[in-house]
């Protein structure tokens, strides 16, 4: 994971996409990922992040889509949606847990 990462923020695209991407590495890989992630967001590039991890989405996004079974259930502001995601999951329970994912 720490190849393809760095591989894909070396050739410098337009859009970067990230899948889950920061939940393989140890403290330095998350810190050193951020810091590309957030350079990368100063030169004006797009990122697309795909994860569960709520408080990074909410930390590096400016948009969220909360997408689940083909459809968007919840799309704008990262901390409105990502506490309605939550919120939901919560709602759901634990016997929920498996079908959710």
């Amino acid at each position: 994971m720490r190849l393809g990462f760095a591989i894909a923020v070396e050739v410098d695209p337009d859009i970067l996409l990230i899948d889950e991407i920061l939940a393989v590495g140890d403290a330095y890989f998350r810190e050193k990922c951020l810091a590309r992630i957030a350079d990368f967001r100063e030169r004006g590039k797009t990122l697309i992040v795909v994860s569960h991890d709520t408080g990074l989405i909410a930390h590096l996004c400016s948009r969220v889509l909360w997408v689940e079974g083909g459809g968007i259930v919840a799309d704008g502001n990262p901390q409105q949606v990502t506490a309605r995601y939550l919120q939901a999951m919560s709602a759901r329970g634990p016997q929920d847990a498996l079908i959710a994912s």
